[in-house]
């Protein structure tokens, strides 16, 4: 049966008819001057972030080719960081500026507002452009991580402490409590080799999380590069009594038992 050339011009406006309509029907992204593509697709109702407050989120990490890389509400803790400081990708800190409390959006960042040409902890490759699902959960005006990053930078390690001593007798008032912030701040000064304060830190992050395995194996890690072998086999330990799926920490600990000695 033949069709006549009429049929096959309905046909091909019925076709071109349809993928207008998906394409109407996709997301619209909007690009910004640095390549960041974002696109709210819920719209809440609070305020928009200012520098220096800090942001409190949930976050689906993937990449291009959909493969999840991490996704904090496994962690059972929202992601909280200071925005404008640097603390996470610039990607992030411009993506979440755009945003307001309660919103849940896509950002697509490309290498260069992510972890460039490097890539990230071998699972993030060289030149990688990023997909995050966030949702916007709250916004906090303070966070204890950066008032004591302060203190310890002015004042000194003492200083901090006896200052941390008076906020937690206080709840800590309107500071915002974060084990991931305290552990980014502790590995602040363990990457500039200021290890005295990276321990203490680490130490104040088991206090306020003792049950987290992840606070215990940074303290261990810390502790060793001190030269504190015997108190890093035992926080090391205790990071895999309460987390037996931390693999980095068990071959640690392996590699530390079997070493000569140990003191």
């Amino acid at each position: 049966m033949k069709i006549s050339s009429w049929m096959r011009g309905l046909f091909g406006l019925i076709l071109l008819s349809s993928l207008q309509a998906r394409a109407d029907e996709a997301p619209q992204f909007t690009t910004t001057a640095s390549g960041l593509k974002y696109i709210v697709t819920n719209h809440g109702e609070g305020m928009t972030p200012q520098s220096g407050q800090v942001v409190v989120a949930h976050y689906t990490g993937k990449l291009a080719d959909g493969t999840v890389f991490d996704r904090s509400v496994e962690r059972g803790e929202p992601f909280a960081f200071t925005l404008g400081q640097g603390q996470v990708i610039k990607g992030w800190d411009e993506g979440f500026a755009l945003l307001r409390v309660g919103d849940h959006a896509t950002f697509i960042i490309p290498a260069v507002l992510a972890y460039g040409e490097k890539g990230a902890g071998g699972v993030i490759p060289p030149g990688a452009t990023l997909r995050f699902e966030v949702e916007f959960i709250d916004l906090k005006q303070h966070a204890l991580a950066d008032h004591l990053g302060e203190i310890i930078d002015r004042d000194g390690v003492d200083a901090a402490l006896a200052r941390f001593v008076l906020l937690k007798a206080e709840k800590f008032g309107d500071y915002y409590v974060s084990e991931g912030q305290l552990n980014g701040l502790g590995y602040r000064y363990l990457g500039k080799g200021q290890l005295p304060a990276a321990i203490a830190v680490f130490k104040l992050n088991v206090e306020l999380f003792p049950l987290s395995g992840n606070t215990h194996d940074s303290l261990g890690e810390a502790l060793l590069k001190n030269g504190q072998t015997t108190a890093a086999i035992a926080a090391y330990e205790q990071s895999v009594a309460l987390d037996s799926k931390n693999k980095n920490a068990r071959r640690i600990l392996a590699e530390l038992k079997s070493a000569d000695g140990v003191r």
